[in-house]
């Protein structure tokens, strides 16, 4: 049976080609977005990812996308959650009432579906969690909610998974998303499902800061 992975934010740049990349590795994917069907491309002709809408602002919404990956394919073995779409920045006093709301609303949904999550690897025995944050901040609210979603992957990757939760983090300086995505899988691949508790960061650093960020 494939590994089955669920994606996040599967209807953003970087989503749409973490989609592809893994459904053509011959992984069951799930692409979770808050738009249906998701404009990403139907992976390879042998599995397409199974489309399912997602309410970042919900509970409910968190629960029910874990539990239709697993009626759907039987199991849930990882899940890359990706930090949802920010609002470009500006200066705090010229930002819009609405954008701040929608910022903080929307960092809900990493902690309602982290969550469930961690409930189901829990019930079926373990599993993999990937939190993929973007690039430099350019505002004070797209960087107070950046925070937010790098705080709960900070937490979870220190939390002790009794061997059977793997967490980590990936981070990027300015990356275009196909890159980003590739380097993304080429770790997962090669190192990512093996440790636990690690940020990585593209382009890779090399020497001291890279052992930093490592034991962040």
């Amino acid at each position: 049976m494939p590994r089955t992975i669920l994606v996040t934010e599967s209807d953003s740049p970087l989503g749409a080609a973490l989609v592809r990349l893994l459904a053509a590795r011959g992984y069951a994917v799930a692409a979770a977005s808050a738009r249906v069907p998701p404009p990403v491309s139907a992976g390879t002709p042998a599995r397409s990812p199974l489309m399912l809408e997602w309410n970042r602002r919900s509970p409910v919404s968190a629960r029910t996308v874990v539990l239709s990956t697993v009626n759907a394919f039987e199991t849930l073995d990882e899940a890359v959650i990706l930090e949802p779409r920010l609002p470009a920045g500006s200066p705090l006093h010229e930002s819009a009432s609405a954008d701040i709301e929608r910022a903080f609303d929307d960092a809900k949904g990493p902690v309602f579906l982290a969550r469930e999550l961690l409930r189901s690897f829990l019930a079926y025995g373990g599993g993999i969690m990937s939190f993929v944050s973007g690039g430099p901040a350019t505002g004070a609210v797209e960087s107070a909610a950046r925070e937010a979603f790098r705080g709960l992957a900070a937490a979870l990757l220190a939390a002790p998974g009794n061997g059977s939760i793997v967490a980590n983090g990936f981070q990027c300086g300015t990356a275009d998303p196909e890159d980003y995505a590739s380097f993304i899988d080429r770790t997962l691949e090669e190192k990512a499902r093996k440790i636990t508790g690690r940020w990585f960061m593209y382009p890779p650093r090399s020497g001291f800061l890279q052992g930093v960020l490592a034991a962040r």
